[in-house]
């Protein structure tokens, strides 16, 4: 277990204290200054409904803030995408099952606020409602690939993961991809299949997201994607896909 007082302003964090939960989450969105900081909360109904809605649990008000609202069938029918001159955008992926759609509407959260250069934050609430609706292998995928954009843009991002829906080696296979763990970690083994994924069959997975997505995954400069990556074929995206 990790403290929060170890983490600093950037990097992505897997958030696993049940108890300290809200604490926890107002803390890490808290970390930079108010003034320059952009908040996005990707949230499913559950979390819409037993925590927090679309509110924030920071202790102060973020110059941005953005929501992203995952199963949500009426917005996502109302709205084709998020309307940045509005005081809070708002973006909805009605398929919580959809890791393309999700990883394509961060994206645009990520590549708007990083041109502003603020500070972004990120609340992913909740990794385990999210393995209700896709397969372990895809959510591993959609964590890696999105974990690296996210790192490209100096966020500081946390998701929220409750150890006890879940078994002991898929806790780990998670932990294994996240800078920090604060709250329950296990010394379980990494599931091997996920373990042995390599750095190509990850970003493959990318191709099938976009050009926003494309953009905000790879980066800029020397972290282009490889061109015998960009050169997958359908077949190779579609076998990542699998599941999703």
């Amino acid at each position: 277990m990790t403290g929060i007082e170890t983490i600093g302003e950037t990097g992505n964090v897997l958030l696993t204290d049940r108890e300290h939960e809200q604490e926890y989450c107002g803390d890490l969105l808290d970390a930079s200054a108010t003034d320059t900081r952009a908040e996005l909360t990707v949230s499913f109904p559950k979390a819409q409904t037993e925590k927090t809605g679309f509110g924030s649990l920071s202790s102060s008000q973020p110059a941005k803030k953005g929501v992203i609202s995952v199963g949500d069938v009426m917005r996502s029918a109302a709205s084709s995408s998020p309307d940045f001159s509005a005081p809070v955008p708002m973006d909805a992926v009605e398929d919580p099952g959809n890791l393309q759609a999700i990883g394509t509407s961060i994206s645009r959260f990520c590549e708007q606020w990083d041109r502003q250069a603020f500070d972004i934050v990120v609340c992913f609430d909740s990794l385990t409602e999210l393995l209700e609706h896709a397969s372990t292998e895809a959510v591993f995928q959609f964590c890696h690939v999105l974990n690296s954009r996210l790192g490209s843009v100096d966020a500081l991002a946390h998701f929220h993961l409750d150890p006890d829906a879940h078994d002991d080696e898929t806790v780990a296979t998670f932990q294994s991809i996240f800078d920090e763990t604060v709250g329950e970690t296990t010394d379980a083994d990494v599931i091997e299949e996920f373990a042995q994924a390599t750095d190509d069959d990850i970003a493959a997975l990318t191709d099938g997201w976009g050009e926003e997505a494309q953009y905000s995954i790879v980066g800029d400069g020397d972290q282009d994607r490889p061109d015998e990556v960009t050169e997958a074929s359908d077949e190779e995206i579609a076998e990542l896909l699998d599941g999703c």
